[in-house]
């Protein structure tokens, strides 16, 4: 089940769309690239903390996580 919700769009999550769009112009549009990255590399690509939170809580409520996160 796991892999199939990582080959999903990064669109189902219910986050902003000022969000997605800093995800997608790096080239993150699904939930395994998304998973890949920890909240350092968020901030990276101007993912401000608290994005990086709401990122976060949405992946958990998949079961998913950022990298590095519990």
């Amino acid at each position: 089940m796991e892999e199939k919700l990582k080959k999903q769009s990064i669109d189902r999550l219910d986050i902003a769309d000022s969000i997605i769009k800093k995800l997608k112009d790096n080239k993150i549009d699904t939930l395994e690239k998304l998973c890949q990255k920890s909240k350092s590399d968020l901030k990276k690509i101007n993912i401000e903390q608290f994005e990086a939170n709401a990122i976060n809580i949405e992946l958990q409520l998949l079961g998913l996580n950022l990298n590095g996160s519990l």
